[in-house]
C-alpha cells in the first residue's frame, strides 16, 4: 500500500506543478518542492512607440494569483516626469495606490512590484521628444523573486527601483554584550566620537558628557602660597586661600550677605557615594536655608533666577551666620561674588560610574601687581589616597599672560577623584595677584 501510495502521489502532485523528490518509497515522510508559474502580461507590454507626450495606457491584470510583478522598460529617450506609473485599483476603476517614476533617456530599467491591490496597469507618458525605440516587458510571477538588480559600483539616483526595508541595526562592544544601535535626538546615527567636542555637547555621543571647569583665585600674596584656583582664595572677603574638603555629606547650607536676594540658586555635587546631585534652593536673603540634600562634594553654584545677586553668596556647612556670612570661613565650599552669578572654581569631583579624561588645561594673568613668574600645579587624589601632582608649568606676568596644554592622550581619573588647579607665585614681592585657570573633562560611563 505504501509503494501505491506513493505512485499515485507522484502523479498527482505532476499534475499540479508539484516535483516529488528524497527519500525512498517507503520514507514516512515525502519532501515537495512548489515551482512557480509566471506569465508574460499582453496588455501591459508593447513596442509601439510614442510621438512627443505621447501615452501608453495598459490594460488592467488580475494579480489575485501571483506574488510579484515585473516590468522593464527601455527608451532612446527620457519619459516625461514621473512618466511612468504603476497603478492598483480593487475593481479597476478607482485607482488605490500608485508608484511613479522618470525613466531617463538612452537606457533601460527593471522594476518589481508586490500587488498592493488586485488589479495592475501601468501608464507611461513620453517625453517631449518623439521615441525612435521603446520596449515595455511585463511579467506576473508565482513566489519569491528578487527585487531588482543594482551593481554596487553603480551610482545611485533618485529614480532607481528601490526596497523599502525597516531593521534594527545592533552591534557588538568590547565585552561581547549586543546592544541596538541609537540615533541622536535629530535622527542621525549615534556614534563615539571622542574626537569632536561638538557631538558630546549636543548629547549626540552615547555615553559621554563634557565638563568645563574654570576659576578664579582673585587676591593672594607671595606668603599664601599655594593657592587653589577657586573664589574663595580673595584676601579681602573668605581669605581661605587652600580649598577645604568636607568628610561627609555636611554641606547642607546657603545664605547671601544681602537682605534682597531672595533667588533660585541650582547647586551642582555629589554625596559621600559620588552620585551626582543637581538641586534647587531658593535663597533667603541673611538667613539659612537648608538645602535639600546635603552634598559631599560641591563643584558648581549657579543663579537660575531673573535678577542677579546683590551680595555675596555661600554654600557651606552649617555654622553661625554674621548677616549672612559664615564667621567660620573654613566652612565655606562654593561662593558667588562680584555678579559673576556663578561660582569660579577650578575644583571638580569625578562622579560615580564614570570615567573622567581630561582634555586640557588653560591659565592666565587677570592682575598680578609686578613682573613675575607665577607655578600652575594641577593636582588629583583618588579616593583614600593624597593629592599627587599631575602636571606643573609656569606663566609670567611680563608678555603673554596666557597658556593652554592640550593632552595628546587624555590624563585620566577614576570615579571618586579630587581635581584642582593650584597657583604658587616666585617673587616675595607679589600682592594682591589674582590667576584665572581652568580645565575640559570629558566624562565617559563605566
Amino acid at each position: 500500500m505504501r509503494w501505491l501510495f506513493s505512485i499515485l502521489l507522484a502523479v498527482s502532485a505532476s499534475c499540479y506543478g508539484v516535483t516529488v523528490g528524497g527519500g525512498s518509497p517507503w520514507s514516512e515522510s515525502v519532501p515537495l518542492t512548489v515551482k512557480g508559474d509566471s506569465v508574460v502580461s499582453v496588455v501591459n507590454s508593447t513596442t509601439n512607440l510614442l510621438s512627443g507626450g505621447g501615452v501608453f495606457t495598459g490594460g488592467w491584470d488580475d494579480t489575485l494569483y501571483y506574488s510579484s510583478i515585473i516590468v522593464s522598460l527601455r527608451s532612446d529617450v527620457s519619459s516625461a516626469t514621473n512618466g511612468f506609473v504603476a497603478e492598483f485599483s480593487d475593481d479597476q476603476t478607482y485607482v488605490v495606490s500608485d508608484d511613479t517614476y522618470t525613466l531617463l533617456g538612452d537606457g533601460g530599467k527593471t522594476y518589481s512590484f508586490q500587488p498592493s491591490a488586485r488589479y495592475f496597469r501601468i501608464v507611461y507618458t513620453n517625453g517631449v521628444s518623439a521615441q525612435g525605440e521603446f520596449l515595455v516587458s511585463t511579467q506576473l510571477k508565482q513566489g519569491y523573486v528578487k527585487p531588482s538588480s543594482h551593481r554596487i559600483g553603480d551610482e545611485i539616483v533618485g529614480e532607481d527601483d528601490a526596497e523599502l526595508v525597516k531593521a534594527a541595526l545592533t552591534g557588538q562592544d568590547h565585552n561581547g554584550h549586543w546592544h541596538n544601535v541609537r540615533t541622536t535626538h535629530d535622527g542621525d546615527l549615534l556614534v563615539s566620537d571622542t574626537s569632536s567636542g561638538l557631538s558630546i555637547a549636543r548629547g549626540d555621543v552615547e555615553g559621554q558628557s563634557f565638563v568645563h571647569k574654570f576659576g578664579n583665585a582673585p587676591d593672594f600674596d607671595f606668603g599664601d602660597n599655594p593657592v587653589t584656583i577657586w573664589d574663595g582664595a580673595n584676601a579681602a572677603d573668605i581669605n581661605v586661600m587652600q580649598y577645604v574638603y568636607s568628610t561627609t555629606n555636611a554641606i547642607d547650607s546657603i545664605s547671601s550677605s544681602s537682605t534682597s536676594d531672595v533667588i533660585a540658586i541650582e547647586i551642582q555635587g555629589v554625596d559621600a557615594d559620588f552620585n551626582i546631585i543637581v538641586q534647587t534652593n531658593s535663597l533667603a536673603g541673611q538667613t539659612r536655608v537648608a538645602m535639600t540634600t546635603p552634598l559631599y562634594r560641591v563643584f558648581r553654584c549657579r543663579n537660575i533666577g531673573a535678577t542677579s545677586i546683590v551680595g555675596s553668596f555661600y554654600c557651606y556647612e552649617n555654622t553661625a551666620l554674621n548677616l549672612g556670612t559664615p564667621v567660620d570661613t573654613s566652612k565655606i565650599r562654593a561662593a558667588i561674588d562680584d555678579g559673576n552669578n556663578q561660582t569660579e572654581m577650578a575644583v571638580y569631583t569625578v562622579p560615580a560610574g564614570k570615567t573622567g579624561y581630561m582634555r586640557d588645561w588653560y591659565a592666565s594673568i587677570a592682575g598680578g601687581n609686578k613682573t613675575s613668574n607665577y607655578i600652575m600645579e594641577l593636582y588629583a587624589r583618588p579616593p583614600g589616597q593624597v593629592f599627587q601632582l599631575k602636571h606643573k608649568w609656569a606663566i609670567a606676568d611680563s608678555g603673554t599672560s596666557m597658556v593652554q596644554f592640550k593632552f595628546e592622550e587624555p590624563e585620566i581619573f577614576a570615579e571618586g577623584t579630587d581635581i584642582e588647579l593650584r597657583v604658587s607665585a616666585t617673587s616675595s614681592g607679589v600682592t594682591a595677584a589674582s590667576i584665572s585657570a581652568g580645565f575640559d573633562i570629558v566624562l565617559v560611563d563605566d
